[in-house]
């Protein structure tokens, strides 16, 4: 797996998409974040790398990725809603109440950039065993966690007593919600068409099939 993800990683440095291509593209650049990431990465896997069945790999595999969603949080918030400035300080502050700012920000980015990295590959890991399931859920589960997250930072940055008190009742739904998704990612079984990861891996090495739109970001 591990072979696979580095593939994922050195294809994803060409993306179409420029913050995947610069993201890969740095990791590849700096030996010591690659080995960060490499690590990281490694024992990310390991669950899934220990199953022997496709089955057990894939549901494995999306515990990692929700994992990913949850790094990648911060600066996917901070990027949809382009937060500058006093705002952007108060939620780092939040966030990382024993650090100082700067290294805050130092240290979440690279979490950040790292997460990107091993999502690129996780992500691709799913579709070389081709699970339209796993996908659908992990898509549904990043889409409600950026709602929870985005209440969590409104909260966090607000003047408004009243508005924060509004919007606490409105995160009681979306935890909710979230605890739903998490749910059918560990109970709803892959939907595949092929046999075990090494079989597949084996049958995109060989060009007859494309493994296609993975780097998703």
């Amino acid at each position: 797996m591990m072979h696979e993800s580095e593939y994922a990683l050195q294809s994803a440095a060409d993306s179409p998409e420029p913050r995947i291509a610069r993201i890969a593209n740095t990791i590849l650049d700096d030996s010591l974040l690659y080995s960060r990431w490499e690590a990281t990465h490694a024992n990310l896997l390991l669950p899934a790398a220990e199953r022997r069945k496709n089955t057990a790999q894939l549901m494995e595999l999306r515990q990692a990725e929700v994992q990913l969603v949850h790094r990648r949080a911060l600066f996917h918030y901070l990027r949809k809603n382009n937060v500058t400035g006093p705002k952007r300080e108060r939620i780092f502050r939040t966030m990382h109440t024993t650090r100082d700012f700067s290294d805050a920000v130092i240290a979440e980015h690279r979490q950040y950039m790292i997460a990107v990295s091993s999502h690129v590959s996780a992500d691709h890991l799913i579709d070389v065993m081709k699970d339209v399931n796993s996908k659908r859920l992990l898509q549904m589960y990043e889409e409600a966690y950026a709602r929870y997250y985005e209440m969590r930072c409104f909260i966090a940055t607000a003047d408004d007593g009243i508005c924060s008190d509004l919007v606490r009742l409105a995160m009681r739904d979306a935890k909710r919600s979230l605890l739903r998704s998490q749910m059918r990612i560990k109970s709803e079984l892959p939907v595949t068409h092929g046999g075990s990861f090494d079989r597949e891996e084996a049958l995109a090495r060989s060009g007859r099939y494309p493994i296609l739109d993975y780097m998703v970001g």
